[in-house]
């Protein structure tokens, strides 16, 4: 009896696995191949902006941090592993905290203080607000089959 129940939870955990889609890790989605490229603005690297590619079809986006540089290089399933060849929108992000951050010493001395807590810091996108959508950023890029590792995006 007690065999038997371990064979039916292990084919549901089986059953289970080719349902949701299982896979060991490290795997990589196939069919990606390598984009990079570097963001500027107003000609100088932009560090610490978040590139996201929005395929215009529908399917999986692609995203990459800038360096110190501006240069990025797009994760879509495993870091560094690219993106699917496609159309895309691209949108272009960089937050900043704004506003003191209060240990918890801080806080409690400015609650005994004021008998509130203290103001959250505020994180805001300091680049126009029209690159953080895909509709109005107006940045695409084309991704071929055999990837790219030259593209160039500049914002104001």
């Amino acid at each position: 009896m007690m065999t038997q129940s371990l064979f039916v939870l292990a084919l549901c955990a089986l059953g289970s696995c080719v349902l949701l889609g299982c896979s060991p890790e490290g795997a990589t989605l196939e069919g990606t191949v390598p984009v990079s490229g570097t963001v500027t603005q107003n000609g100088q690297p932009l560090e610490g902006a978040a590139v996201t590619f929005v395929p215009t079809d529908g399917g999986r986006s692609a995203s990459g941090m800038t360096d110190a540089s501006g240069n990025f290089t797009l994760t879509t399933l495993d870091p560094g592993d690219g993106a699917l060849p496609g159309s895309y929108q691209v949108t272009i992000t960089k937050k900043e905290t704004v506003g003191k951050e209060y240990t918890q010493e801080e806080a409690n001395a400015y609650y005994a203080e004021h008998q509130t807590q203290p103001p959250a810091p505020e994180i805001k996108n300091v680049l126009d607000e029209k690159y953080a959508q895909p509709e109005t950023s107006g940045l695409t890029a084309e991704v071929p089959e055999g990837g790219v590792t030259d593209l160039k995006f500049e914002v104001e």
